[in-house]
């Protein structure tokens, strides 16, 4: 009886062992299975590590960026659209891990968890994924960039939809250079700057110290405020361009004075404007679909009165990425709210069903509406005072706010310009870093303009 009791035992237990491993390897085919079936390995997917069959990708007007022919997997037909939208797209052999190519590709192999790579052995194509961007326009930031190390970004601030995304250096996924490896002038080519690159802000980080001011400042837009080429504390000085004189907070962040908001930094304090920060997305994990984001960091404040007045002109520990700094921008423009951007707008399959599909989605508020709205009429300003409309089509009415970011005494500054159109028919915001560039009004503002008014040209 005994020994019957023991086998009857040891039965359960072998049942419950094969029903753990059952609902392990059925977990394991929910959650792997894609990248199983979209492995290397297979042969019938890729031809010296190639995909083929994979389904295409197109832009937002149904150009084909990248596809299959003959087995052999190809890219737009104009090689500065190619090298444009290298870090977006990707190339044939992995290097560009953030890609939509290695990110998507189990979408791109048309694998679903039911019927696994079914769609690709009976249809000989994969599905297509259908990105938001504008290849043309992608193209003009590109040659505005002319060869230097930067990034370029505009997303649609009402609708999340990113229409240009452009790192540099680059390089043409159908004519790799011999000497990408080996070039300094290559150096980074792998990341993609405008999710990837961490860069400290410079002057365009005023726009967060005057909403800091804005929310916990009484009086602030009309305090008096005095430049005579550097906010002076005990511990040192914070350094200015000029010699400004008396001005007030809006006049001081159109000549984008370091004295003045030095002062305005302290008069916030570090928790307060630490705390303007994070609410604005620094420190908060921020996505653009299955493609690596980033996170801006501003690391803990202190109340040392130098050190905060570095920190409130963007000059202290603070990094930020310029898909943030876009979006910080479409923040302000849209009433304090941020729509998140979005780089994907559908994924159909060769059947035809779209089973996959981009759509706005709000994220936390960074201001209120009222805030928000002195913000837009300080950047406003500086157009008006200070950068000239001219440089955008006409009527788009442009919002911004310029930075000249030092890194190294020994190197040139980079240059910023973040910003965003106040037009209804383009509601549109932009981001411009030019590595080693210089000043941002004179450098950065122009590739920014040239790329917008590509994008508004009827």
């Amino acid at each position: 009886m005994k020994s019957a009791s023991n086998r009857i035992k040891i039965m359960w237990i072998f049942i419950a062992l094969s029903l753990a491993g059952a609902a392990f390897l059925l977990f394991s085919i929910i959650t792997q299975g894609g990248t199983w079936a979209t492995s290397t390995r297979n042969s019938h997917l890729y031809i010296n590590g190639t995909l083929i069959g994979a389904g295409n990708i197109t832009d937002a007007d149904g150009e084909i960026l990248c596809a299959t022919a003959d087995g052999k997997r190809t890219f737009h037909e104009d090689s500065e659209v190619r090298s444009s939208l290298l870090h977006v797209v990707g190339d044939n052999h992995g290097f560009i891990s953030s890609s939509v190519q290695n990110q998507y590709r189990t979408n791109l192999s048309g694998y679903n968890r039911i019927m696994g790579v079914w769609e690709l052995s009976n249809f000989e194509q994969g599905s297509e994924v259908n990105l938001t961007l504008k290849a043309k326009a992608c193209k003009t930031a590109y040659e505005a960039l002319d060869g230097r190390k930067g990034a370029v970004c505009v997303y649609n601030y009402k609708t999340g939809q990113m229409l240009v995304s452009v790192s540099t250096p680059t390089y043409d996924p159908e004519n790799v250079p011999e000497n990408v490896n080996d070039s300094e002038y290559y150096d980074g080519v792998y990341i993609n700057r405008v999710t990837m690159g961490l860069y400290p802000p410079g002057s365009t980080f005023k726009v967060i110290t005057a909403a800091a001011a804005i929310d916990n400042v009484k009086g602030i837009d009309s305090k008096d405020f005095y430049c005579d080429g550097a906010y002076h504390t005990s511990y040192g000085d914070v350094k200015c361009m000029s010699e400004h004189g008396s001005l007030k907070m809006k006049e001081a962040l159109a000549k984008s004075c370091n004295s003045a908001f030095a002062e305005i930094a302290n008069d916030v304090g570090a928790s307060k404007l630490q705390k303007t920060a994070e609410n604005f997305g620094y420190n908060q994990k921020i996505t653009l679909g299955k493609l690596g984001v980033y996170t801006s960091e501003i690391k803990t404040v202190k109340d040392d009165p130098l050190e905060l007045g570095w920190a409130g002109i963007g000059q202290s520990t603070t990094l930020v990425t310029p898909l943030e700094q876009m979006r910080i921008m479409g923040a302000i423009a849209g009433d304090g709210v941020p729509i998140e951007p979005y780089l994907v707008q559908k994924v159909t399959t060769a059947a035809g069903f779209v089973n996959e599909t981009g759509s706005a989605k709000k994220g936390a508020r960074a201001v209120s509406p009222e805030t928000a709205a002195q913000l837009k009429s300080l950047l406003r300003n500086n157009f008006e005072a200070q950068y000239g409309d001219w440089h955008f089509n006409e009527g788009l009415n442009p919002c911004g706010k310029s930075g000249t970011a030092e890194t190294d005494p020994n190197k040139t500054p980079h240059a910023w310009f973040a910003g965003f159109l106040d037009n209804e028919e383009y509601p549109y915001a932009f981001a411009v870093i030019v590595e080693e560039g210089g000043s941002g009004s004179e450098v950065a503002l122009p590739v920014a303009a040239q790329v917008v008014n590509a994008l508004t040209d009827k």
